[in-house]
C-alpha cells in the first residue's frame, strides 16, 4: 500500500478549476519534488494534502488517501490529530510564519503543548532538544530568542524542527530553500535527506530550483497551468523524457564552464 495517493483531482476555487485531474503515488521514505513555474498549482497541491486550501479552495473531485484512508472525509478533530503527527508541513520563510513578538520557545511549547499533555517546562525541553537535533548552536538561546533575531537559515531549521517533532511520516516543503543564500540552501537540503535516512520521512518539496530537484528527488514531477505535465524517477525525468516542456525546463538551468549540472 502506498503511503500517499492523490488520484484524479480537481481544485476550484468557486467556479475556476486551479488544478487539474492530478495524480502522484508515494512511498514510505521516498523523496518527491514538484517543479514548474509560477502559478502552475505546485503549492496548491500540497496544501489539499494537508487540508489547508486557502480562500475558499476545495478538492472538487478525485481522491486523497494517505494509508489508505480518505483525507477528504476527515473532520476537524481527526485533522487535529494528523496534523503535526503524522503530517507536517515548513513554509518558505518558517519565521515570517511566527509570531514576531512572542519568543520562539513560547511558540513551539504552544505547538507541543497542542499535540500533547505535558507541562510548560516538559514542551521547553522538548523544543530545545528538537532544535539541538537541526544542528542549531545553542538550543536555550534559540529558545529564547524572537524570529527577527535569527537569521534565515537559523528561521528554516526551527520550522523544520517543528515540522519533525513528532518524527511526522510525510513531510510537506513549500519551497524551503528559496529564500536563503547558496551555501545555507545546501546545507538545509543535506539536512532534510537526514531526515529521510534517520525517520523514514518522505519528503514532497516544491521548488523552482531544478538543481534542487535533482539532487534530492527519487521522483520528479512537472506542473503546468495546474496539470502534471511530466512525472518519473530522477534518471528518466533528467536524461530519458521526450516531454517538451520538461525538456525546455531543464535547458533553461544555467551551465557553469560550459558544463551542465541537471
Amino acid at each position: 500500500m502506498s503511503l500517499l495517493e492523490i488520484s484524479h483531482v480537481d481544485i476550484s476555487y468557486g467556479k475556476r478549476i486551479t488544478v487539474k485531474d492530478s495524480n502522484l503515488t508515494m512511498d514510505k521514505g521516498e523523496i518527491c519534488s514538484i517543479v514548474g513555474e509560477s502559478g502552475s498549482g505546485k503549492t496548491t497541491v500540497i496544501r489539499a494534502v494537508l487540508g489547508l486550501l486557502a480562500g475558499g479552495g476545495k478538492v472538487t473531485a478525485g481522491e486523497i488517501l494517505f494509508e489508505g484512508k480518505s483525507l477528504l472525509k476527515l473532520n476537524a478533530a481527526q485533522w487535529r490529530a494528523l496534523r503535526g503527527h503524522d503530517i507536517s508541513m515548513i513554509f518558505q520563510d518558517s519565521g515570517a510564519m511566527m509570531n514576531q513578538t512572542r519568543l520562539i520557545g513560547n511558540s513551539y511549547v504552544e505547538y507541543i503543548r497542542t499535540h500533547e499533555n505535558i507541562s510548560s517546562r516538559e514542551a521547553w525541553e522538548k523544543g530545545a532538544e528538537m532544535l539541538g537535533r537541526m544542528r542549531l548552536p545553542d538550543p536555550d538561546r534559540i529558545m529564547r530568542s524572537y524570529p527577527f533575531q535569527l537569521s534565515g537559515g537559523q528561521r528554516q531549521r526551527v520550522g523544520i524542527a517543528m515540522g519533525m517533532t513528532y518524527q511526522p511520516k510525510l513531510l510537506l516543503a513549500d519551497e524551503p530553500t528559496s529564500a536563503l543564500d547558496v551555501t545555507t540552501q545546501a546545507q538545509i537540503v543535506r539536512q532534510m535527506m537526514e531526515l529521510r535516512d534517520e525517520y523514514g520521512t518522505s519528503i514532497i518539496i516544491v521548488t523552482h530550483d531544478l538543481g534542487v530537484a535533482s539532487y534530492m528527488a527519487d521522483k520528479v514531477v512537472v506542473m503546468k497551468d495546474g496539470k502534471i505535465e511530466d512525472q518519473g524517477d530522477r534518471d528518466y525525468m533528467l536524461h530519458k523524457t521526450d516531454n517538451a516542456y520538461t525538456r525546455k525546463l531543464m535547458e533553461a538551468v544555467p551551465s557553469l564552464g560550459g558544463k551542465r549540472y541537471v
